[in-house]
């Protein structure tokens, strides 16, 4: 039977160094895949392919320009909508793939067309190089005997190619050159003169946006007259047009760029402007992915974005320095709140930090604003609630947190209630995201699945459940819900409340006849 063309698939990888078996979920910056495990809970991460589209021929193409060691790893394919069903098999035969060839044979992708087409591009690259700087040598050449017969000329050409060639490798903004006015006038309503008074001519030479302007769009012989924030971009052939930035009634935070909005996310954006985060963007015409910071133009309701190779984070705010902590959690996304600002005038104020894709840098989070000595106040009625609700420390003894370094950063931990980290959680837990642990043990000794997590508000590692990334009302995993509230919680429910004995992890109900017949004979209750 032929397969329906809105079939897709998922790429399983292996690392033929180490032997990990993950799913595809995108592109590193060095090229190599980003990769999550093969568990469907990731399924919303995983990166499809449509059997019909390109998108498959433009991630490998991508992958072999740009990893270093693309033999490193093995591709395999498989249905999406039998992943489920699938992910505990190929990881079965792929431990060992060299005996399992034949089986993994029909879900095995041959990658070896790109790498051939890849090689031949960059070696065509190299030709083209090779040429030009021979066609350089030989002008080269030519202007060198130049020199000798027109001197004076010689060195007037040589002024201006520099010049040139210094605008060449620096920040070249719009050439303004480049831009009908007159078309902008008629069709838009749009003078230079007023962008030019108002200063949103030097923004948007600089790609940048203007502030809301008016703006009279004429559609059929008709015009209408509506506020928008205007920016110029350039087409490929150096073109300058015009683009109109309306304002929208509301978000739209559903889907963009092939990165669907999580309920947190779509909370963060609307509070604060900011997504928080880096996430993969998907270019539809190349299918090249893109690490970037997502914001809302607060002005129009629009979502914007920027690659985050692009975001420079500064070593100071005025006279306040930004610490090397501080500097990761804003290249992660992340906001740096409560910091108290110096500037260069001496005024200071308390606010939140955070990379703001309008600003292309960092941002002060609107009403995130304090003054010191409201902070102050604040932090003086939370350290008395503490300092009473705190047990006492025997005089002479100073404490401190072990959890945190000197500047503040995570210090590392190799492992928690016994339970010991891999490199990758290690890693994990030190960059602030958040660590999946398994058969962690309970209050009553039992194994559990758990979450841990670094609270930068209480400086200390937090306990979740539930994976915080994901849901925000702390609950345990499915496999261990009742398992905790019964053992932890000293909860019940009518099929456990006779049971004496810890539940074991997945367990709901009395697991043998002897703790059947123990609820069915303390069940009955008391005689009257």
């Amino acid at each position: 039977m032929a397969k329906k063309k809105d079939e897709k698939d998922v790429l399983i990888v292996r690392d033929e160094k180490t032997g990990e078996i993950s799913v595809v979920a995108g592109l590193q910056a060095d090229g190599t895949p980003r990769r999550t495990p093969p568990k469907m809970e990731n399924a919303q991460d995983f990166l499809q392919f449509d059997k019909n589209g390109d998108v498959l021929d433009n991630f490998f193409r991508n992958f072999f320009r740009q990893c270093k060691e693309p033999s490193r790893f093995g591709f395999y394919r498989i249905a999406a909508d039998q992943a489920e069903d699938l992910f505990g098999v190929m990881k079965e035969l792929l431990k060992d793939p060299t005996a399992n060839a034949e089986l993994l044979a029909p879900h095995k992708v041959d990658t070896s067309a790109y790498e051939k087409q890849v090689a031949q591009e960059q070696k065509t690259q190299k030709e083209q190089k090779q040429e030009q700087n021979q066609t350089n040598n030989v002008e080269l050449q030519k202007q060198e005997n130049m020199e000798q017969k027109q001197q004076e000329n010689v060195q007037q050409n040589a002024q201006e190619n520099k010049q040139e060639n210094k605008q060449r490798q620096g920040y070249q903004p719009i050439d303004e050159s480049r831009i009908d006015w007159q078309a902008l006038e008629k069709n838009w309503g749009v003078k230079r003169e007023e962008l030019e008074q108002s200063g949103d001519l030097q923004k948007m030479l600089n790609y940048g946006k203007s502030d809301l302007v008016r703006v009279t769009p004429n559609f059929g012989g008709e015009s209408f007259s509506l506020d928008a924030r205007l920016s110029f971009r350039k087409d490929d052939d150096g073109n300058v047009r015009l683009v109109p930035h309306f304002i929208r009634k509301e978000q739209k935070l559903d889907e963009y760029k092939g990165h669907k909005f999580t309920p947190e996310e779509k909370k963060a954006l609307k509070e604060t402007g900011n997504l928080g985060r880096i996430v993969d963007l998907v270019d539809k015409a190349t299918g090249e992915i893109t690490p970037s910071f997502i914001s809302i133009d607060r002005k129009t309701n629009e979502i914007t974005d920027m690659p985050a190779a692009r975001i420079r984070i500064p070593e100071r705010i005025g006279k306040t320095e930004i610490t090397p902590q501080e500097h990761e959690m804003l290249r992660a996304g992340l906001p740096v709140k409560d910091k108290l600002i110096e500037r260069n005038d001496g005024r200071k104020f308390v606010t939140t930090l955070q990379v703001n894709v309008e600003q292309r840098g960092v941002e002060f989070v609107p009403g995130t604003g304090k003054s010191p000595r409201t902070v102050e106040k604040q932090s003086n009625k939370e350290s008395t609630k503490v300092a009473q609700a705190a047990p006492q420390q025997e005089p002479g003894k100073q404490r401190r947190n072990t959890w945190t370094n000197k500047d503040g950063s995570i210090r590392p931990i190799t492992k928690w209630k016994g339970v010991p980290f891999t490199e990758e959680q290690k890693a994990d837990y030190v960059a602030g995201k958040t660590v999946k642990l398994e058969n962690v043990s309970d209050d009553k000794g039992v194994p559990s699945t758990m979450y841990l997590r670094f609270n930068p508000d209480k400086g200390r590692p937090y306990r979740y459940d539930t994976n915080p990334d994901n849901a925000q009302k702390v609950a345990p995993a499915n496999e261990s819900r009742t398992q905790v509230a019964v053992n932890s919680q000293g909860k019940t429910n009518e099929a456990t409340k006779n049971v004496n004995e810890p539940l074991q992890k997945g367990q709901t109900a009395p697991k043998d006849d002897i703790q059947q017949k123990q609820e069915k004979r303390k069940s009955k209750g008391m005689k009257v």
